[in-house]
């Protein structure tokens, strides 16, 4: 004890547990208080019953020696706090230098763990700048990744850790791992070992107990939390792939094992899957159901997961060379209306990639259902999404409608007029970029043409027959030798340089758009033989013969169906713009039809008509 302060004791002016304390408060000495911060014992009033004390930024400040001995806390004088009063500049040098000493040394003085906020605290506004602190975080942040035994958190919430240097770093992970109870805590520790992967001198071999920990771990639990052992089990193997060289060990349980064993449960597991596991989950599909069982499988869950995984399910389908049955699979749903909203959205969105052969007018008959069903149901509560799209696409309807035929534009124009989900002011906008891409439609619609009902394309059985054997050439020959292309070039090694399996890949579309287009068609097709066609006036399934009013040459024309046309022959078809000028005249009378340069007519005359078939 403090001779001064002894002698107060033995005078009974201050308890001996006192003058015990205020002895190792000598001034020079560097405390801490909870108010007023760090401080230093500037000199000792015993005649005054206090000590002066030197507060950043409250410098003299008394208390009385009963307070001050109860509620400074010593801090030695290397302790970063104690080196913020004394040596500012140093430290603030120290952290413009060397970040990552800075965060080692603040560390050491705070029993190897503290939290960020408690780091803040320490450093923001004293040794770093307010302004400057998030920069100078970041760097620091960068500077720490070299230092292997300090753990920065990837979350605020998260401490800061310095370990024992003697150990090795990942050694701490991978106890972390091993001693965490339950699905929660095994998920956060392979978390952080995925993170810093780098600490570890051997990953291959040093993650060897974790995974082992897994298979036992997800053996035991996966009947009652499935989807925290499939997310398990999918962290585990983007760990393992991130690693060079490193394998499951042997005996390991796979994600196969779990989709196959618990096929029934897996659509509700994987609604609460996040996003980015469902490609991985997908891809142990083929390995988990025999011969092709798996296609059939992926599909089912388009429309079972309501449609969150629908990208993924076509990447795994399109690497294994099944985008043919994808196809297929969505131009049923798309013409049997059951399709989601997120599938739905998806096809628009890869409307130029892998649902390119289903992108047609149908597709916009479906969008327009979804909103009117959601409409009748009370309101757009599913399709918010889908009408912004709707209405903010500006090449959406424009697509939709270029390629198909008058009559199948004409009445979805009718149905988007007539539709109540939208506005008037957006069913005019939307109609106006529909006669955009078919400027035919206007006087269609000026005409009151948009009221027709009759869908029907009118062919000859002939025509209409070579149609379906050109269908089952493509679905039965083209497609599946293509298929095998695929397959063969996909042997010829790297596909990003692979130029036949490039090429095959863009038949493959081709043919599937073909497909499609074939398949609508043949939908909307009527055959006929022509025999009850009229001859009163010019028509589907007559032959008019018409005179050139300017050199009285003539011309004789047969107006058939809409696959019909051979110029050789003068058969035209009746969706022509010829024959769309003479449908509806009779003999006599005088009309202009188109020539081969646009925009210029003739002006010609009916002389004859007469019925094909009796020709």
């Amino acid at each position: 004890m403090n001779s001064e302060v002894q002698k107060l004791v033995l005078a009974g002016k201050l308890p001996a547990a006192d003058g015990e304390k205020l002895s190792t408060l000598e001034p020079g000495t560097f405390c801490f208080h909870k108010s007023w911060g760090v401080g230093k014992v500037a000199e000792w009033d015993l005649l005054g019953d206090r000590i002066i004390m030197d507060f950043e930024g409250k410098p003299g400040h008394p208390l009385k020696i009963s307070f001050a001995v109860t509620s400074l806390q010593i801090l030695p004088e290397g302790h970063i706090l104690s080196r913020r009063l004394s040596d500012l500049p140093g430290l603030q040098k120290m952290a413009k230098d060397k970040p990552a000493e800075l965060v080692e040394d603040t560390l050491k003085w705070s029993g190897g763990h503290m939290s960020l906020d408690q780091l803040d605290a320490i450093l923001k506004g004293r040794i770093v700048s307010e302004g400057e602190y998030k920069k100078w975080w970041d760097g620091a942040k960068r500077a720490l990744k070299a230092v292997r035994h300090i753990v920065v958190p990837s979350k605020r919430v998260d401490p800061l850790i310095l370990r024992d240097q003697a150990e090795k770093p990942g050694a701490g992970l991978v106890a972390n791992f091993i001693k965490a109870r339950d699905m929660k805590g095994k998920q956060a520790a392979l978390a952080a070992i995925t993170k810093d992967i780098d600490l570890f001198e051997n990953a291959k071999e040093e993650i060897v107990p974790v995974l082992q920990n897994i298979t036992e771990t997800v053996g035991r639990a996966f009947r009652l939390q499935l989807k925290e052992s499939l997310q398990l089990l999918l962290c585990r193997d983007e760990l393992v792939e991130s690693i060079e060289g490193a394998e499951l060990p042997a005996g390991s349980l796979k994600v196969s094992d779990i989709v196959r064993d618990e096929r029934p449960r897996i659509p509700d597991a994987i609604s609460a899957l996040p996003v980015g596991h469902l490609g991985r989950l997908y891809r142990a599909f083929p390995a988990a159901f025999p011969d092709r069982q798996w296609v059939q499988e992926v599909l089912n869950h388009l429309t079972r997961t309501g449609g969150r995984a629908v990208s993924e399910i076509a990447t795994v389908l399109d690497d294994n060379d099944e985008l043919d049955v994808l196809a297929e699979f969505l131009k049923k749903a798309v013409r049997n209306r059951v399709l989601s909203t997120d599938l739905i959205i998806w096809l628009v969105k890869e409307r130029t990639g892998l649902a390119t052969s289903v992108f047609d007018i149908d597709l916009g008959h479906a969008i327009l259902g979804a909103l009117e069903e959601d409409l009748m149901k009370g309101g757009s509560k599913k399709t918010g999404r889908l009408q912004d799209i709707v209405s903010s696409d500006r090449d959406l309807i424009a697509q939709l409608v270029a390629d198909a035929d008058e009559d199948e534009v004409r009445l979805f124009a009718k149905r988007l007029l007539s539709s109540n989900y939208f506005d008037e002011l957006t069913r005019r906008s939307l109609m106006a970029r529909v006669i955009k891409a078919r400027p035919e439609m206007e006087a269609l619609m000026a005409e009151g043409a948009v009221a027709r009902q009759d869908e029907a394309l009118i062919v000859s059985w002939g025509s209409l027959e070579k149609k379906k054997e050109e269908l089952e050439d493509i679905i039965n020959v083209k497609i599946p030798q293509n298929k095998k292309d695929i397959q063969i070039a996909r042997e010829y090694g790297d596909l990003r340089e692979n130029f036949e399996y490039k090429s095959a890949k863009q038949q493959q579309a081709v043919l599937l758009r073909m497909q499609a287009k074939y398949e609508r068609e043949l939908r909307h097709a009527r055959g006929t033989d022509f025999t009850d066609a009229p001859t009163d006036k010019v028509g589907i399934g007559t032959i008019v013969e018409i005179q050139d009013l300017s050199d009285q040459s003539r011309d004789t024309y047969t107006i058939l169906g809409a696959w019909d046309g051979d110029v050789e022959k003068n058969i035209i078809a009746y969706l022509s713009e010829t024959a769309k000028a003479l449908i509806g005249k009779q003999v006599g009378d005088e009309l202009d039809v188109p020539t081969e340069t646009q925009s210029v007519n003739r002006k010609v005359k009916i002389v004859s008509i007469k019925g094909y078939a009796q020709a």
